[in-house]
């Protein structure tokens, strides 16, 4: 019974969290947290297609795993390999069919916090998007 009620206030406090992240981020024109759902392959074996993260805007490092604005529709999850003559290389895990990437250090949005443990209630590819909108 003490397990029962203890699960159930930890499912509280994470949805009343997520409320106050979503509303965060929707409302906000440069939010702190981005929440992200990985597409594609380039990233395993360490994140799967569809597995949903949490990315923060704080400052990223070699190793880290960011959220960046490369030019295409959504933005994308890759590894900072290197920073080098004010560009940074980004890779994926993957590298049988990850595409590498140059881009200026302003294009990386995030770097990854977390990883959801639990499926979000609704899509949040539309709460990735870079913060001016686009």
């Amino acid at each position: 019974m003490r397990i029962a009620m203890l699960a159930a206030k930890v499912i509280i406090l994470l949805l009343g969290l997520a409320t106050i992240a979503h509303f965060a981020l929707v409302k906000c024109n440069h939010p702190l947290l981005f929440l992200s759902e990985v597409q594609g392959e380039s990233m395993q074996p360490t994140l799967e297609p569809g597995e949903r993260i949490v990315c923060v805007r704080v400052g990223w490092q070699p190793g880290d795993i960011v959220l960046a604005d490369v030019g295409e529709e959504h933005l994308v999850v890759k590894r900072v390999a290197e920073y080098e003559d004010q560009q940074v290389h980004l890779i994926g895990d993957n590298e049988q069919i990850s595409c590498t990437y140059w881009v200026s250090p302003q294009q990386i949005k995030s770097v990854m916090l977390c990883r959801l443990a639990v499926p979000s209630l609704h899509s949040t590819r539309a709460l990735a998007k870079s913060p001016d909108g686009t």
